[in-house]
């Protein structure tokens, strides 16, 4: 039987599996941030303040400062991923909420071929008991919303997180659409959540079902040199329950 998942509430016992993905989540950006890091102009200013001050404080030679720039590379990789681990824990240690969802993959006990996912079950899998004993369960991807801060009677997505060796856009769309289901049915006007420019797939799954770019802005860091852009996106749970069938060709597409 190929490998399925199912979205559902989550339960106590699932806390564990859900911190594990979520750290893992977030620590598999942390390459790509420090990259994104490194040709940025704080990089350069970094370097030369090093140099600068190896040669007028340690009287070392111009030519041996050099060595400041793998200090400074060495530095931001040290920052960027404490900076990650730091939001790793924070993110998992905040847990979700009664209105926090999980996705759960049944794979068989033995399974040498490609991961591909066959269908998606809400809350309980329509498969026969026998088939079901044969399988693993675990913890694939998670998501959180809780009421707005600023709106009255809106909706914020966070804590969204799927395992990296699972395929991320499949599960998140899956784990989102809950969201916008649930939000749907209790009436809410607007669903809004945040991404930052180094979570471009996340974003695109966001756009690919409907959210639009309501604000983007710059967040700062470290001072005025530092920066990084945001992009407040969000949707009408009417619209696009509205438009769901459309979506949903486009999905399939």
């Amino acid at each position: 039987m190929k490998p399925f998942v199912v979205i559902r509430k989550l339960e106590g016992a699932d806390n564990l599996q859900c911190q594990t993905v979520v750290k893992d989540f977030v620590m598999a950006g942390a390459w790509d941030a420090f990259v994104s890091c490194l040709f940025r102009e704080i990089t350069l200013q970094l370097v030369v303040i090093v140099w600068a001050i190896m040669f007028i404080f340690f009287g070392i030679p111009l030519l041996m400062c050099c060595v400041a720039i793998p200090i400074v590379v060495g530095l931001i990789l040290f920052t960027t991923y404490g900076s990650y681990f730091n939001k790793a824990n924070e993110l998992a240690i905040r847990g979700g909420n009664k209105l926090c969802w999980v996705a759960e993959m049944y794979e068989p006990l033995v399974f040498d071929g490609p991961l591909e996912i066959d269908r998606f079950y809400e809350d309980v899998p329509k498969v026969d008991k026998a088939q079901l004993s044969k399988m693993r369960r675990k913890i694939v991807g998670t998501i959180s919303c809780r009421s707005h801060l600023i709106l009255e009677n809106s909706g914020w997505i966070y804590r969204l997180a799927v395992s990296p060796r699972y395929p991320f856009a499949e599960i998140a769309e899956q784990l989102i659409i809950r969201v916008l289901s649930n939000a749907f049915d209790n009436q809410l006007f607007t669903v809004e959540t945040v991404t930052s420019e180094c979570d471009e797939c996340i974003r695109e799954v966001y756009l690919k079902l409907g959210f639009t770019l309501r604000l983007a802005y710059h967040k700062q860091i470290v001072g005025n040199t530092l920066k990084v852009m945001k992009s407040l996106i969000g949707i009408d749970p009417f619209e696009w329950n509205q438009n769901r069938e459309q979506i949903k060709v486009e999905l399939e597409n």
